[in-house]
């Protein structure tokens, strides 16, 4: 990535219906990433900083408090949220952190018993800006490694846990993965030039996220779905096809209050039948069928 790109699509995006008609494709993500943390068990110095709430503690020390909140998703939530999915007859794309597979072989063979499509999401849930090179590039292959061991479907899809960096999509290339999800800067999917060759970004987005609970955006259960659904609503509406994304993450929103939310957002989505409700290895394939990158 040598510059930036502040036009896009501009006046004039792909005029296009997604798959059935739709003008509107949601992707709802489960980002699983419970025990792949930063934690001085794991070797790390320094602790999870993305809590909801920070207790200090000496230095060096575990903060079980905070440990405790990433075993809830694992042990509870992702399965309320799972239960929420299936009620709704809703397959996630699940954003997986590798590690937090490997701990919990019984979530992974849910994901793929529901046929779930796995974006790799680092082997470890840690950031690669203050990574070298190599330590990215060994982090990328070991978790598109893992992934494809432990659930026996290749790793086609990306997302870094931000930031990512100037060699992200490069590394990605060359370890045989086809698109990212590490941008937020499009509605739509798109191609940039990496090494010189077309490489899919298939964006993502932090709105719809229940992440805002934890930044003190969303209180109720009501304000995420409120949010979610005036969204889609807005997105119907217009004038330009849209790829919505809906995060998740099964430590957040798999708290029973907050869930009644989702409740209400998936009752919305199956309600519909002017969404395509869709994988992000979908999304990217119709893409590349759809808008194939221009010939060398």
């Amino acid at each position: 990535m040598t510059s930036r790109d502040f036009i896009g699509y501009g006046a004039h995006p792909p005029d296009f219906t997604w798959p059935n008609g739709s003008r509107v494709a949601v992707n709802v993500v489960l980002n699983y990433e419970e025990g792949g943390e930063r934690n001085v068990l794991d070797g790390d110095e320094a602790r999870e900083t993305l809590l909801e709430a920070h207790y200090s503690v000496p230095e060096g020390d575990r903060e079980l408090f905070a440990e405790s909140t990433f075993e809830y998703g694992s042990r509870v939530g992702v399965w309320r949220v799972l239960d929420a999915l299936d009620d709704a007859e809703v397959t996630p794309t699940v954003f997986a952190t590798a590690r937090a597979l490997e701990r919990n072989p019984a979530v992974t063979e849910a994901f793929r018993a529901r046929g779930c499509d796995i974006v790799g999401h680092g082997y470890r849930w840690i950031p690669h800006a203050h990574l070298s090179v190599e330590e990215q590039r060994r982090d990328i292959d070991l978790a598109v490694q893992t992934i494809h061991r432990l659930t026996g479907k290749p790793v086609n899809g990306w997302f870094t846990r931000p930031p990512n960096t100037i060699h992200t999509r490069s590394l990605l290339a060359a370890a045989g993965v086809t698109y990212d999800a590490g941008s937020v800067s499009d509605d739509l999917p798109y191609y940039e030039d990496v090494d010189g060759k077309p490489f899919l970004v298939v964006p993502y987005s932090l709105d719809v996220n229940d992440t805002k609970f934890y930044k003190g955006q969303f209180f109720t259960g009501r304000d995420f779905a409120e949010y979610a659904i005036d969204g889609l609503g807005a997105a119907l509406g217009g004038r330009r096809p849209t790829l919505y994304s809906i995060g998740l993450h099964s430590r957040i929103i798999g708290r029973p209050a907050r869930l009644a939310g989702l409740h209400r957002v998936l009752d919305y989505l199956v309600s519909r039948d002017d969404i395509w409700i869709a994988g992000r290895d979908d999304i990217a394939s119709f893409w590349r069928a759809t808008f194939p990158p221009a010939a060398d």
